[in-house]
């Protein structure tokens, strides 16, 4: 995998074999840090397909509620448009963002995109393989 993107509070992988973008965030959420995120994600989905994303949120505190209508609005439809097809979300036993998780998958199946919240990387990793052959075949 190759690192993408970096600031501090993440590192954003792309691992060009499964088409799989990573998020790993850790310290506090930061709406401006957050845009920018997305953005040079959405810049770099101009030129690589991104079939997947998943987003490790176990180290991050706070809420990131305050990013939801650009997600919702811009981010993952534009994504979708370009070939996203699965999101899977890691989270702690943080119940802000579990929650958050929960409402972010649910708007995303409203619009097409399979996802699920789990609680390690592995189940996360194995849940999207399975996601994308089963939406492929």
């Amino acid at each position: 995998a190759m690192i993408i993107y970096t600031d501090k509070i993440s590192t954003i992988e792309y691992d060009n074999e499964n088409q799989n973008i990573t998020y790993l965030e850790h310290g506090l959420s930061n709406k401006d840090l957050l845009m920018g995120q997305f953005r040079s994600v959405l810049e770099f989905s101009k030129k690589e397909t991104i079939s997947s994303v998943v987003a490790d949120l176990r180290n991050l505190r706070g809420s990131f509620k305050n990013v939801f209508e650009y997600l919702n609005d811009t981010y993952y439809p534009t994504l979708k448009s370009r070939g996203l097809i699965c999101k899977a979300f890691i989270v702690s036993d943080d119940i802000i963002n579990n929650h958050l998780a929960e409402l972010l998958s649910d708007d995303l199946k409203k619009i097409g995109i399979e996802a699920a919240v789990f609680t390690n990387p592995r189940a996360a990793g194995k849940w999207v393989r399975m996601c994308k052959t089963t939406a492929q075949a």
